[in-house]
């Protein structure tokens, strides 16, 4: 029985690469999305802010605000800090400076716009948040199983107007994911299937970081229940 739940728990594990997160990993890593409102001159700016951070604390990404979407400049994460450029060329170029601290979901700090000489300061105060556009597309899954395997599903994440749909594909097998929703900025879904002749009832909660998947799911089987966490990162565009 004991090789039966070990064997069984790698295959869940695969099902968990599915979609997640964990809450521990956002203190120390700036990955994500991020929003916040600017008033300026009278007017409220919304602004989507995507970052990638990777191991050495280089920060790329996007900030979107005014129509526009302009490229993250020397973005730099270290101790808690986050630090990075945008220049906005609009009827005279424009240098914007990002200097914010790190709490979980939260970015406090200032903002410095440059434009011919001149200095304006001001505060940002953003939060981290999922939304469909963060989990769309298709994850490369890893799985470190109790009994010593590697299993590398893929998860594949499609969008239908307001509606998530996902597929969960390993071993030449597809699952449809049921239940699926965004909530309170996790992951949730449920998988059901026949494992061996028996119900297998998986559910998973989790969350995006960016690129990555980070999160835990709960299974149960002939009796058996248990925990696994898992990771994956984000399928990166294949070029023509």
């Amino acid at each position: 029985m004991k090789k039966f739940t070990i064997a069984l728990a790698g295959l869940l594990v695969s099902l968990s690469a599915t979609l997640a997160s964990a809450q521990e990993k956002g203190s120390s890593d700036p990955s994500g999305t991020w929003r916040w409102d600017l008033e300026m001159n009278g007017n409220t700016i919304n602004n989507v802010l995507k970052l990638q951070a990777d191991k050495d604390g280089k920060v790329t990404g996007t900030l979107a605000a005014r129509d526009m979407t302009l490229d993250v400049k020397d973005g730099k994460f270290k101790d808690g800090q986050l630090t990075f450029q945008i220049v906005a060329e609009l009827q005279q170029t424009v240098k914007i400076d990002f200097d914010g601290k790190l709490d979980g979901d939260k970015l406090l700090g200032d903002i410095t716009f440059n434009a011919n000489g001149e200095k304006r300061e001001t505060t940002w105060d953003a939060k981290r948040s999922v939304d469909a556009s963060d989990l769309v597309g298709a994850w490369d899954l890893k799985i470190e199983t109790p009994d010593g395997q590697t299993l590398k599903p893929v998860l594949n994440v499609s969008q239908n107007g307001k509606d998530l749909t996902a597929k969960y594909e390993y071993d030449g097998k597809q699952i449809e994911a049921k239940e699926l929703q965004i909530k309170d900025n996790h992951v949730l879904f449920e998988i059901d299937m026949d494992f061996n002749g028996s119900p297998l009832h998986v559910e998973f909660k989790g969350r995006p970081y960016g690129s990555k998947l980070t999160g835990s799911l709960e299974y149960s089987v002939n009796g058996d229940s248990g925990t696994l966490e898992f990771s994956g990162a984000r399928q990166t565009a294949k070029k023509s």
